[in-house]
């Protein structure tokens, strides 16, 4: 329903700013026609670096349609591995490890993030000054970029996961009360000590309690705080999502001159918004569902707050015909 009201406003929108323009020129000013002539151009701002084709609209527009790409951005940061009393147990966990992983694991993992921004661009450009084409008003849309964060574990932090994913597997198994096969370093699970070993370790498993990475906090329904713990996903990765809608309306404004004395060749600066549509929604992965979290923390909280994106970019055009 935001999506369709959000649409609806822009429509209406670029709507009465055609036809005010439209109205404003009169007929007696040169007829430049639809589609008569075309602009090359060259962007370049903070939605990436572009390129777009340039089409006239009679008098009161143009038409521009292209593409812009921003190379990935690069985030990095650490997260604790948490246990209810590490000074009694996390020696107990690192023997753990090392027992039935073969790793030493760290108290930190490390998370690396990549932001990334492609999208396609159909923008209409309004001259609503009578004869003063320097300055438009831009209306249309971008469609491109879903997941606008992406971050994972780094690969030094891979044992510690695998070491927690281990231990809490293995943990749910004696919560669950299920048989566990120990031959592997060295018991012989038909002897009659191997349930005794087997028991006493459940009984160490459950008194340690889970090990977990929490990346920040999420708030329910009921205005209630809740810790979200990473997930470790079937192939020992942690991973991290801040998503977008893939499209986005653009409302802006720019100037522009020229720079050559034929005035084929232009330069202008443009600024404006992109609408998300709703804020980035973060979220951490579970199988086949997700969880979204609120104030997560590092190369995500930006991410997670503003509903729109700030657009500025400087175009440089040459008319091709």
């Amino acid at each position: 329903m935001k999506r369709f009201i959000i649409l609806t406003i822009f429509c209406t929108f670029a709507s009465l700013l055609k036809t005010s323009a439209e109205k404003w020129y009169s007929l007696e000013q040169p007829n430049n026609g639809y589609f008569n002539h075309i602009d090359g151009a060259f962007t370049a701002g903070t939605t990436g670096l572009g390129f777009d084709l340039a089409f006239p609209l009679k008098n009161w527009g143009r038409l521009r349609v292209g593409g812009v790409w921003r190379p990935r951005g690069k985030y990095s940061d650490t997260y604790a591995v948490h246990m209810d009393n590490p000074e009694a147990y996390w020696g107990q966990f690192s023997a753990f490890a090392s027992t039935f992983v073969g790793v030493k694991p760290e108290k930190y993992i490390e998370m690396e993030g990549k932001s990334s921004m492609n999208h396609f661009k159909m923008l209409i450009d309004i001259f609503p000054i009578k004869n003063h084409r320097n300055f438009h008003v831009t209306v249309g849309f971008f469609w491109g970029t879903h997941d606008y964060v992406t971050a994972t574990n780094t690969p030094i932090s891979s044992n510690t996961i695998a070491a927690i994913k281990t231990y809490n597997t293995i943990r749910q198994k004696a919560l669950n009360n299920e048989d566990i096969d120990l031959s592997f370093i060295g018991i012989n699970m038909q002897s009659e000590d191997a349930q005794e070993i087997k028991q006493k370790l459940y009984n160490k498993l459950i008194e340690m309690g889970e090990v977990s990475i929490p990346l920040g906090e999420k708030t329910d329904e009921n205005g209630q705080t809740h810790v979200v713990n990473a997930t470790i996903n079937d192939k020992d990765v942690i991973e991290v999502k801040a998503t977008v809608n893939r499209f986005k309306p653009y409302i802006g404004a720019g100037y522009e001159i020229p720079i050559t004395k034929d005035k084929r060749t232009t330069i202008g600066v443009d600024a404006g918004i992109l609408i998300w549509g709703g804020k980035p929604k973060v979220k951490v992965f579970e199988g086949l569902s997700n969880v979204a979290g609120q104030n997560t923390p590092g190369y995500l909280r930006s991410a997670d707050k503003y509903p729109v994106y700030p657009e500025v970019s400087i175009r440089i055009s040459q008319r091709i015909w």
